[in-house]
Order: C-alpha cells, then structure tokens, then sequence
C-alpha cells in the first residue's frame, strides 16, 4: 500500500490519516498490507511509504511519509523540498535531534535525505512527520 496525496497538518494528520485514531481503525483503512515492529512502550506499523507509530494508549501518536508521497504542507512544502524553501515560504525552523520541527507551529517534523556534500539549508526532505502535541 502507498499513501499518495493528502493535506499534511500538524498535530492532526495525513490526508485521511488521523493522530488519534485507534490501531484498529488504522488497520481498517490501510488492510492487511502492512508491516508491524514492536518496540517496549509502542509500536510502529509500516506501509510501502509510510509509518505508523502506534501509542501505549492504543492509539496513532506519530504519521511519517516519504518518497511517493505527493502531499503538502501548507500547500508549498513536499518531499523532496528543502529547508530553504521552509524557511523561505513558511518560517524558522529549530534542529530537534535528527529532524527540524518548526519553531513556531508545533506537532510538525521534517528529516532530511543523507546525500553527498550534505548541506542542512540544501539537502531534500526525505521523511515529514506529524506527531501529537
């Protein structure tokens, strides 16, 4: 299964992928096609281009996607978008360990591709995450 377009909104979701829905309402729209990692205190449950953190509550806490993902955010930021573009059309930014969430909208990540000559304002979003505030 791959998600392919969809609206990406912090703090809320994915296109049709909601934070807060429960595991068994996630399996009922993605179906059977799906890969699932445990871990002590969640677990994340996979599909061709997207991720799925589900919560000790039962419930998705964290949505990431990737490449063939055509969505946006704010209508301007995608994959493959820079943290130039972010800075440039929708505002700062602050480095949280691996990934850039924006400084002032929270519930919204971005990660950045691993390419050669690695430069953080140039380097492509390869994953964009929303998460639970």
């Amino acid at each position: 299964m791959i998600i392919k377009e969809g609206s990406i909104i912090p703090n809320v979701g994915i296109g049709s992928y909601l934070l807060d829905i429960t595991k068994k309402e996630l399996l009922d729209i993605i179906g059977n096609n799906y890969k699932e990692t445990m871990r002590k205190r969640d677990s994340i449950i996979s599909v061709e281009n997207a991720k799925f953190w589900i919560a000790e509550d039962g419930k998705v806490d964290q949505i990431g996607v990737t490449k063939g993902f055509r969505g946006t955010y704010k209508n301007v930021i995608s994959i493959g978008s820079t943290l130039a573009e972010v800075k440039e059309r929708i505002g700062n930014y602050v480095e949280v360990g691996d990934t850039y969430e924006m400084e002032n909208e929270k519930g919204i990540c971005f990660e950045l591709e691993d390419v050669d000559d690695w430069e953080e304002l140039i380097a492509p979003i390869e994953f964009i995450y929303v998460f639970r505030v």
